[in-house]
């Protein structure tokens, strides 16, 4: 294996916290606005493709609100995001690291769930 897949993707803790913050009010606070804040995926707009990240929002504030199963419908990663932010707000780690073949394969299988699920698969 590369050197470059074995590294680990690393988050240093104070922006881990910081961006579960962020996460965390952001998602809470969704279902107040009337419409939603994001502009949408910018890669389907110009493609029709869908990203990975595809279902994120929808996905994080079903978690949020404790609708898991509808989160892992919208995007698999969602409760896995909001579980790392609150793992992070509730342990306060120096950092969060992950084997860069392991955020590789996630972002893939993301990417292949989202595929599928907007029907390009087949």
């Amino acid at each position: 294996m590369s050197d470059t897949l074995a590294a680990p993707v690393e988050v240093s803790g104070r922006d881990a916290v910081t961006g579960s913050l962020v996460l965390t009010a952001l998602g809470l606070a969704l279902p107040l606005l009337d419409h939603p804040p994001t502009p949408g995926c910018p890669l389907r707009a110009l493609t029709g493709v869908p990203c990975p990240l595809c279902g994120m929002t929808t996905g994080v504030e079903d978690t949020l609100h404790g609708h898991p199963v509808q989160a892992a419908a919208a995007n698999p990663l969602a409760p896995v995001l909001v579980g790392a932010a609150l793992y992070a707000l509730a342990r306060r780690p120096a950092a969060l690291r992950i084997p860069a073949w392991a955020a590789g394969v996630l972002v893939l299988a993301a990417w292949v769930f989202e595929l599928h699920r907007f029907g390009m698969l087949g």
